[in-house]
């Protein structure tokens, strides 16, 4: 499985994942089977992006889409069901501070 980083950019916000070990030359987001089969993984560790240009700002969308792809939720909570993917029954219990 190809191995993936996840930063935030303190400054803007923005979160993202690069794949910075691939399994295979050219395998990444879009050719890897292990993310294009629609499990549920756990969080990579994720790093403060110090001298890593944000995709969104410093880049300015123009990324390869292979090896970045931004974050746009990131979900904490557990799941009550048989499996942890969408498709497997159950209820997905979110956290949330009031």
């Amino acid at each position: 499985m190809c191995l993936i980083t996840h930063y935030r950019d303190f400054h803007c916000g923005h979160r993202w994942a690069t794949v910075t070990q691939p399994c295979y030359p050219g395998m990444g987001f879009d050719a890897c089977p292990k993310f294009t089969d629609g499990k549920a993984r756990p969080l990579p560790p994720r790093l403060v992006a110090q001298g890593e240009p944000c995709p969104k700002c410093d880049l300015g969308n123009v990324y390869d889409r292979n090896v970045v792809r931004v974050v746009t939720k990131v979900r904490y909570g557990f799941r009550w069901g048989l499996g942890p993917d969408a498709a497997d029954p159950g209820c997905d219990v979110a956290c949330c501070v009031m």
